[in-house]
């Protein structure tokens, strides 16, 4: 998949998976232990993701100076345009089906993100903030991410 895409492109989707790290982990004003696991057990996972984009982009990730990617992806004045022209890339290379199964991929993990972590008395109770709803839906939104079919996407 990687060959779909200019070396500049590359580049700037691995800023995706630490983008959507950023905004949902950091949605309720903090990162915890708890959520930057669940981000080293995701980039661990890469070699059975099932989507194939999401796979080689992490497993390029891990090969990468992952410090140098979580810095530039938390320059939240870049976030609104860097999110657009990601999106622009994504449209153009992947075929419609491709596009909403590569980031329904990277949604799931921001929902693991999100689960993490927290969540009522002794862990018990709703373990997603509406701050961190609230981040996932602008992903979504900003992506036109089709919720409504996400589970179809990943069936094979």
């Amino acid at each position: 998949m990687k060959e779909k895409f200019t070396q500049e492109e590359w580049g700037l989707l691995k800023l995706l998976p630490f983008q959507v790290f950023i905004m949902v982990a950091g949605a309720d004003g903090r990162i915890d232990k708890e959520e930057v696991g669940q981000l080293q057990k995701d980039l661990r996972d890469a070699p059975f993701y099932k989507d194939a984009l999401h796979k080689e982009l992490f497993m390029d990730i891990l090969s990468s100076d992952i410090n140098a990617l979580i810095q530039e992806a938390g320059n939240a004045t870049k976030l609104p345009e860097r999110l657009s022209q990601m999106k622009i890339i994504l449209k153009q290379k992947l075929a419609p089906e491709e596009y909403q199964r590569f980031l329904g991929s990277m949604f799931m993990n921001g929902v693991k993100v999100a689960r993490a972590s927290g969540g009522g008395v002794l862990g018990l109770g709703e373990k997603v903030s509406a701050e961190e709803k609230r981040a996932l839906a602008v992903f979504a939104a900003n992506f036109e991410l089709d919720l409504a079919n996400l589970s179809k996407l990943f069936e094979q």
